[in-house]
């Protein structure tokens, strides 16, 4: 998934066991129990690979933009 710096990101458990989003050194949502959800908000970019440490076979990656240069307005005459 991409988002951009400052998005926050929900994990959702819809599973019968809990579950993890771990990204060693940037974040850990901790077990997420069934039913249950975390949210993770990304200060900064970069590319976070993730994995269950429960199920290490379960794998993602969340993309974190740089927000674009906002403007668009002109300078006054």
């Amino acid at each position: 998934m991409t988002v951009t710096v400052g998005d926050t990101v929900t994990w959702t458990n819809s599973d019968e066991v809990g579950h993890t989003a771990t990204s060693a050194g940037d974040f850990d949502t901790e077990s997420i129990a069934p039913g249950g959800s975390s949210a993770i908000t990304f200060p900064g970019a970069g590319t976070f690979a993730y994995v269950c440490t429960i199920h290490p076979t379960m794998t993602g990656t969340v993309v974190v933009e740089a927000a674009a240069a906002g403007g668009g307005g002109t300078e006054p005459t």
